[in-house]
Order: C-alpha cells, then structure tokens, then sequence
C-alpha cells in the first residue's frame, strides 16, 4: 500500500540524496517534478494549485455507485495521502467518494521540507482541494476528516469557514500532547534544539514512539519503510502543527458550527485524552459526539479495531 509512491524516479531522488534529506521525502520542486514522481502510482489521482501558486496533489477513491457524499482526508504527521487507501475500502461499498490530499511540503505535493503550511496557507490549501471536488461533484455533501495533526489542518479551516461542508471527523486531534510525551529522558535530551537547532529533525517518528501509538506490527514496518513518509522531525515543525489550534479553547471550539465526529483511542498516550474530551465539551458544533475506543492507541486506522471504528464513521457521516 506504501509502495504505489516509489516510481524509479523517486527511488533515484533517494539515492542521490544526503542522510539528513532521507530523513523528510523528497523535495518536489516544481509540478512537472511530481507529475514524474506520480507515473506509477496506481491510485487515480490529480494535482491542483493553490493560490499562491503551489501545486498539490491529491489521490481519487471513488465509489463504484456514487451517493453523493465526499470524504476529503488530510492526513497525519510526517504522511501522505497513499495509506488512507483503508477509509477509502471502508467508505467506498456504501457510495462514498474518497480523496486524499498531501499536506503542502508533504508526499508529491510542493512545499519547503521540514516545514508546516501557516494558517493561511492552510486555509487557502484545504479550500482549493474543496473547489477540485465541487468541480467534480457539484451537489456533494462535503466531510473533512482529519487524522491526529490532519486534524489540526481541519480545524484551522472549519473555525472560519464551515459553509461547503456537512461534517467533520476528527480522528485523535492533536490538540495537546499527552504528558509522559514532555517526561521521556529521550524528550529531555532534546529540548536544548528548540534553542539552538529549531529546523534540525531529531523528532524520531519511526522509533519508540510509533511502536506505542499502534498494535499493528505491519503498520509500524511499512510507515518505517515508506519513501514519502517523513522519518524525523524538528521542534519547528511541531510548533508549526500547534500554532494550528494554539487557542483551542477561545478562538477554535466557540467558532466551529458543523457537525463534528471526534473518534479517540482510551490507550493512546501521544495526544492528551482530557483536552480532547474538553474540547468536545466546549464544541459549539450543535450536532457533536465523542467516540472513544477502549484498548485503541493513537493510530485509531490501523489497530485490531479499525474494522469498528470505521463502520463507526460510516454510519456517522451516512446518518447526515
């Protein structure tokens, strides 16, 4: 499933490539570069451009009989849109189209590497993939699904502008991290870069830390594996992902009026449960509901129960 990225054109980029840069996938730097990096990539799939000029791809699962509903997932931290193939599986036998955007500077989309699009570029960005799928389902009923950070990119958008769409699904947003993340002797040993060294990936995302956020051992060697998933991260870019929701509490949850879904993991310790659950208390949002799965860790799409989850948000987005 990781593998569809990994055209000889991008096996080559590696090759070619330092050990720091191995660490972030390639650097795409202009649309016809990603369009030779996406030849053999056997999802359909397209490119769009942003505002301000940024081509962004984006893959296409649709439903063999349409019935009108979209999904638009924005993916996690350090991913891309290839490995939500599994919404797409789930989603796709009952009528609904599935896209997928790569997040600016992420997969086969353009964007400076080890950086996170700011707020207004992440309005602009989530707007256009919006206006790519309305040119192509004119009457669709329109659902933005963010996973852990991808929900951060999702808020970021529905706290100012939540009319083309009908609801949101929230999986593990990462609002606020858990706190044994700030407690780890590994964390200790590197904050000092967030002084000296904020653009410097140290962040392992395929370490430690990725075998405790899932129970799924092939999930863990495939994310390890994958030529479009970033390995290491900085602190910058983290703040990045946080400046995203930084005020939550006022300037987040009060604005969002749209259906929301939030679907959480009782075992995950990455991102905090009880701000998740205070977020959903303060959710202005009408129709609003909280999902939480006993035994499930933070990666709520590739556990032993994904199969529940994602009938779970099936029967939420076709109830609306």
């Amino acid at each position: 499933m990781h593998s569809r990225g990994s055209s000889k054109h991008l096996q080559k980029h590696m090759h070619d490539s330092t050990l720091e840069e191995l660490l972030m996938p390639p650097q795409v730097s202009s649309a016809a570069e990603a369009r030779q990096f996406s030849s053999q990539i056997a999802d359909r799939h397209g490119f769009l451009t942003s505002p301000d000029g940024t081509s962004l791809f984006y893959r296409h699962w649709p439903a063999d009989s349409w019935n009108g509903r979209v999904v638009i997932v924005l993916h996690g931290i350090g991913f891309h849109s290839g490995p939500y193939k599994v919404i797409a599986d789930a989603l796709n036998p009952a009528g609904i189209d599935v896209y997928g955007l790569d997040a600016r500077s992420h997969g086969l989309s353009q964007g400076r590497r080890g950086f996170l699009a700011t707020p207004a570029q992440v309005q602009a960005d989530v707007l256009a993939m919006i206006h790519t799928v309305r040119q192509q389902r004119a009457v669709a009923k329109i659902f933005l699904v963010g996973d852990s950070l991808g929900a951060n990119l999702v808020l970021n958008y529905a706290k100012s502008d939540g009319r083309e769409l009908t609801g949101l699904v929230l999986l593990a947003p990462a609002l606020n991290l858990h706190p044994s993340q700030y407690l780890r002797l590994e964390s200790a040993r590197l904050f000092p870069n967030v002084l000296y060294a904020l653009r410097k990936p140290v962040i392992s995302l395929v370490g430690g830390r990725l075998e405790e956020s899932t129970r799924n051992a092939s999930f863990v060697a495939s994310r390890r594996t994958d030529p479009l998933a970033y390995k290491n991260v900085s602190f910058g870019y983290l703040l990045d992902g946080q400046r995203l929701v930084w005020d939550w509490r006022w300037a987040i949850a009060p604005k969002v009026k749209t259906p929301t879904l939030i679907v959480k993991g009782d075992s995950d310790r990455v991102i905090s449960h009880e701000r998740c659950v205070e977020f959903h208390e303060r959710l202005a949002a009408p129709d609003k509901q909280l999902g939480c799965f006993p035994d499930v860790h933070h990666t709520t799409l590739w556990d032993p129960h994904s199969e529940q989850i994602l009938e779970f948000i099936l029967g939420w987005v076709m109830a609306r």
